[in-house]
């Protein structure tokens, strides 16, 4: 039985702090124009601590999300009126069930990308046609891979070093090391902070996948789903060499 990644209470608790400095720069704008030009129900799978949900439901937007960690979906209910807080719900997309069908079901920054097995890929896009109208559309994306770093690995790499609250300082450290024939990327994360005098120290360690471009294109042909488009990151532009992400849109045929 598949498990999901686990989500531990420090990883939520500093999660905006984070990726607001190193993640809403690059993708929030793209998501929340893809909601704004929605015309019917929105669905985030993996809407985390409501980084987008909030933005979407602020817009107006007739939104509803997901989430394997109910660490994180309580960060996102901080950020909501008391009257949305049943748009959100714990659960893992590859055995999602809600009562609604979406025109728009996202899965923004990745987390596709936790999905191991290929069976449980194929089920996670074959649930959310099942819960698509018909004609609406799926969006997600992930990280082209990059060679250099699937063979050397990342050792101990500070990548958020900063004020979480003031005066009380984050350090975030990141290690990994890939698997080429599974594809898959052990990852570590380092957190520490400063809390009540002293220096707390907690890790967090979790799989990952990585695809490439013709694996992509090749799972959503075994789904029900149709791929529109596979694109080279958030302005729609043409995958090439120096592509980062893939932005793939796929759709529910009518």
């Amino acid at each position: 039985m598949r498990k999901p990644v686990e989500y531990p209470d420090f990883v939520a608790r500093f999660y905006d702090v984070v990726y607001t400095q190193l993640r809403s720069h690059v993708d929030e704008t793209y998501f929340l124009n893809q909601i704004a030009k929605t015309n019917g129900k929105i669905l985030e799978i993996g809407v985390g601590t409501g980084r987008l949900f909030s933005q979407a439901l602020k817009n107006g937007a007739d939104a509803y999300g997901l989430d394997v960690s109910s660490w994180m979906l309580e960060k996102a209910k901080e950020k909501i009126a008391p009257e949305y807080h049943h748009r959100l719900s714990v659960q893992d997309a590859v055995t999602m069930r809600l009562p609604q069908r979406f025109a728009l079901i996202l899965a923004p920054f990745r987390v596709f990308s936790h999905i191991i097995d290929v069976e449980d890929q194929i089920r996670c896009l074959n649930q959310v046609h099942d819960h698509l109208e018909p004609g609406g559309r799926f969006i997600f994306d992930l990280y082209v891979p990059n060679a250099g770093i699937i063979s050397r690995g990342i050792q101990d790499q500070v990548d958020f070093d900063g004020e979480y609250e003031k005066g009380k300082r984050l350090v975030r450290i990141v290690s990994s090391h890939s698997d080429p024939v599974n594809q898959t990327s052990d990852i570590r994360m380092k957190f520490r902070w400063d809390e009540g005098g002293q220096t707390r120290e907690a890790e967090w360690r979790f799989l990952m996948r990585f695809f490439f471009r013709y694996e992509l294109e090749h799972l959503v042909r075994l789904s029900k789903l149709n791929l529109d488009a596979i694109y080279g990151d958030y302005e729609e532009n043409p995958l090439n060499r120096d592509s980062n992400d893939f932005v793939l849109v796929c759709r529910r045929p009518v």
